[in-house]
């Protein structure tokens, strides 16, 4: 059984995730930092979300089993990026801090569950 904090922990982490994809975007970036990314900048945070994503993707799935573990995040999932839109949408500038925020959340919910 997944615990509420577990759950949380997985948002977190798919904001994260998320905002790294969305900010490995030219306009997203420029939007946010008032300057263009560097290749080697959109690439480092294009894989990072890669890699988040999976490492939440497998959380998910060794608490709960593959069928509900797959069922969970693709809906986290769903959310978080409804959070990432309208974050990068409204408030781009609060972006990496909501970021810096959540990533910090989730490793704390994820040692309390």
């Amino acid at each position: 059984m997944i615990s509420n904090s577990m759950t949380l922990s997985l948002l977190t982490f798919s904001y994260l995730a998320l905002g790294c994809m969305a900010l490995a975007m030219f306009s997203h970036f420029r939007d946010t930092f008032k300057r263009s990314p560097t290749p080697a900048q959109s690439r480092g945070l294009y894989w990072t979300g890669w890699g988040i994503l999976t490492l939440s993707y497998y959380l998910g799935i060794r608490y709960l089993g593959f069928a509900y573990g797959s069922i969970l995040f693709t809906g986290i999932l769903s959310f978080a990026g409804l959070l990432v839109i309208l974050t990068a949408s409204y408030q781009p500038k609060h972006l990496p801090h909501l970021m810096a925020g959540s990533s910090s959340l989730g490793v704390a919910l994820m040692f309390i569950g």
